[in-house]
């Protein structure tokens, strides 16, 4: 089994928060995951807000939520919750974070489970167990929360067309900053909680986050559990993303969490097969290593069709991240292990090149040169050039398709795959090829 990193029961400002993700949907979850952290959604784009080009945006915190106690809400007095433990289990890719919130004389203790599913990718999953020590009114609340991130409203909907029940909780539309793109969410919410639970959603602020209540007299005997199952899709995947998000969580939650729990422990089970173990070498490298092969397994997956970044799908306002470019380094650095322990995603990676082969083409023809030419860093949508303007002396760097070439003939080389070698790999290598052709001089030296 792979060595977790150990428990953090102290958090210290300087602290990133946890970083989960499963290759399509990135999140960085606080130490009190209901109320602070942020989502990234693999292929959403935005206006970068600094450098005034395309780059990743954030997407509706998917995870959100609340805990109230006799009126005493945990997001207005965050001061009274007091972290317990977050543990990461690497071998699982599930983060459970214990915590405490005092109101008066009542304090609940509460245990989040959060996981990003492999079987159903655009879908996020958390559990919250709710006891108290004494008798209250008690109020959990999840939310799925665009507070805080660039963009606009484009639908929020707590009706389903057509239907006289809604088949979610509720699904919104939200557009990015500088409309590039547009993120579709939908969540569902389960609740166990005994006899006389009061339900209430907000139906009628149209600029509200998404959320669902549930309001119990709560006993100290009892347990309180609230499961949230939310999807995220954006209009790179769909034209429609908030009505296909709506199906997808629909299907999460007929599947059930459980099940879902297990597929994606099973998933990351046949990924920790190709665990690098290292001989010799004590467990704090052993450590290292594993934490590694953890985090570029997570930032990978074989529906990544927008590729990943050098960060993968982990941001924190705290540094650009490279504004989620796609680099050469995926292919010279990320990809040869994905090829050797998860060659599906390691294929997913290609296939962003194959779908903006026609970019790459076109950057090539506005050089002077033939064939393919590979942007330094790549954007999400199309596949061109879209590296900062602050750095002119970065459109001399063009050994970026070497790197791409030389992953199609590792693909090939490691799989065998003649059909692939000849309708897929062979245009991208000849195409590679020509723009080596066309930018040669002859010189004393030979060609350079």
């Amino acid at each position: 089994m792979p060595i977790s990193p150990p428990p953090v029961r102290r958090w210290r400002p300087e602290y990133i928060p946890a970083y989960l993700s499963n290759g399509v949907i990135g999140l960085r979850a606080g130490p009190i995951p209901l109320i602070e952290g942020v989502a990234i959604v693999n292929g959403l784009a935005a206006v970068d807000p600094v450098e005034k080009g395309e780059g990743f945006a954030r997407g509706p915190y998917p995870i959100g939520g609340d805990l109230e106690i006799d009126g005493a809400k945990l997001s207005r007095l965050p001061g009274q919750s007091e972290l317990v433990e977050q543990a990461y289990d690497f071998a699982s890719s599930e983060l459970t974070s214990r915590f405490s919130f005092r109101s008066g004389e009542t304090t609940a203790t509460v245990e989040v489970l959060t996981f990003c599913s492999r079987s159903l990718p655009t879908v996020v999953l958390q559990d919250v167990q709710v006891r108290v020590d004494r008798p209250c009114r008690l109020v959990v609340t999840a939310k799925v929360d665009p507070t805080g991130i660039s963009g606009t409203w484009q639908s929020r909907e707590t009706a389903t067309p057509d239907a006289d029940k809604p088949v979610v909780d509720g699904s919104m539309l939200w557009e990015t900053h500088g409309g590039l793109s547009t993120c579709g969410a939908a969540y569902i919410t389960q609740f166990d909680g005994g006899d006389g639970v009061e339900r209430r959603r907000e139906e009628h602020d149209e600029l509200a986050p998404l959320s669902t209540s549930y309001t119990v007299q709560a006993r100290p005997e009892r347990r309180y559990v609230l499961r949230q199952y939310t999807s995220l899709v954006p209009s790179q995947a769909h034209h429609e993303p908030h009505r296909q998000a709506t199906r997808l969580v629909g299907m999460a939650a007929r599947r059930g969490f459980d099940q879902l729990r297990d597929e994606n422990r099973g998933a990351w089970a046949e990924i920790w097969k190709g665990r690098i173990k290292l001989i010799g070498a004590d467990q704090r490298w052993q450590a290292l290593a594993d934490a590694a092969y953890y985090y570029l397994h997570a930032s990978a997956h074989s529906s990544s069709l927008f590729s990943t970044s050098m960060f993968g799908l982990a941001y924190w306002p705290n540094y650009h991240y490279y504004r989620g470019h796609v680099m050469w380094d995926i292919e010279a650095f990320m990809f040869p292990t994905l090829l050797l322990t998860a060659p599906e995603s390691a294929y997913a990676l290609l296939e962003y090149r194959v779908q903006r082969r026609e970019a790459a083409e076109r950057n090539a023809a506005m050089h002077g040169y033939r064939g393919l030419q590979f942007p330094w860093a790549s954007g999400p949508r199309h596949g061109e050039e879209v590296i900062r303007l602050s750095a002119p002396q970065l459109a001399f760097e063009q050994h970026i398709s070497l790197s791409v070439a030389h992953a199609f003939a590792q693909y090939v080389h490691a799989t065998g795959d003649e059909d692939y070698l000849r309708e897929t790999a062979w245009p991208m290598l000849e195409g590679v090829a020509n723009w080596l052709v066309s930018r040669a001089v002859k010189t004393e030296r030979g060609y350079e």
